[in-house]
């Protein structure tokens, strides 16, 4: 039995596939794709069944994969200070493309993490883009972003990522990488 669709969405979204990836390897438009996760359209059996396969088939080499996070960490690590202003932390995230910034004392701890979702909760609870530009890092941030060793497997990473946007890699106290989502679909591709 297939799963619903709405399944399907929190698998994609879990794996770090983006909507216009699955298009492609599905054979459909990132907007089928769109409709689809919608509920707007009412799919064949078939396409359901080649989306799950393929999901599927991707979330199981990633927990079979045995590389280690040292391997697959990305080393440029952007981080803010909880002193920064949110206008600025949110115009990294932008210009880098990221979805979220460590956050970092002088000395390189991190105790913490601010995300665009923390940012878009604030302007939902009716906050004003105007009354950001005052805010500081430190009044947003939330916990910090789970942490592991640069020999840690990717099998352990991997259900970490289910539940956070990404998994920072330490040594001895010092921020030494980052893992996302993205970076396991490479290694998928690349060492699976």
């Amino acid at each position: 039995m297939l799963p619903s669709i709405e399944e399907l969405r929190k698998m994609r979204k879990n794996l770090g596939i983006s909507q216009k990836e699955l298009a492609k390897i599905s054979g459909v438009s990132q907007s089928y794709i769109a409709r689809l996760e919608k509920g707007s359209i009412n799919p064949t059996y078939d396409k359901v069944r080649k989306i799950f396969e393929y999901l599927n088939k991707t979330g199981q080499k990633a927990n079979t994969i045995d590389i280690t996070a040292e391997k697959i960490m990305s080393t440029s690590v952007l981080t803010c200070y909880p002193t920064d202003s949110i206008i600025s932390a949110l115009n990294t995230m932008r210009e880098k493309g990221f979805s979220q910034l460590p956050v970092v004392t002088m000395d390189g701890k991190v105790i913490g993490s601010v995300s665009e979702s923390d940012i878009n909760d604030l302007l939902l609870k009716g906050s004003t883009p105007d009354s950001l530009r005052s805010l500081i890092v430190r009044k947003v941030m939330g916990v910090t972003l789970p942490q592991l060793d640069k020999g840690s497997p990717i099998s352990m990473i991997y259900p970490l990522l289910k539940f956070s946007s990404a998994v920072l890699i330490v040594d001895s106290g010092e921020l030494k990488g980052i893992i996302t989502k993205a970076d396991i679909l490479k290694a998928v591709e690349e060492y699976a």
